[in-house]
C-alpha cells in the first residue's frame, strides 16, 4: 500500500518525537541514579550520553516493531 508523502513525514516526526521523550525520561533517569551527584556536571553529561543513544534504539525499534514486513 502507497502513502502519500505528507502522511510518511509525519509519522518520521512522530516517531523521532517519541524516541527523544523516552530517550530523555529514561536516560536522564538512569544517569541520576547511577551517578547520584544533583551539583555535578557527570550526571549531566551520563545523561545526555544515554539520551543520544537510547534515542536512536528507541527510534529503530519503534520502527522496527511497526514495520509490516516479516524479518
Amino acid at each position: 500500500m502507497m502513502y502519500p508523502t505528507e502522511l510518511v513525514d509525519m509519522h518520521r516526526s512522530v516517531q523521532l518525537s517519541l524516541s527523544v521523550v523516552l530517550g530523555l525520561f529514561v536516560g536522564v533517569s538512569v544517569a541520576f541514579i547511577a551517578t547520584p551527584d544533583p551539583t555535578g556536571l557527570l550526571p549531566v553529561v551520563v545523561g545526555l550520553t544515554l539520551t543520544v543513544a537510547l534515542t536512536a534504539a528507541f527510534y529503530l525499534g519503534i520502527n522496527r516493531a511497526i514495520s509490516p514486513e516479516p524479518e
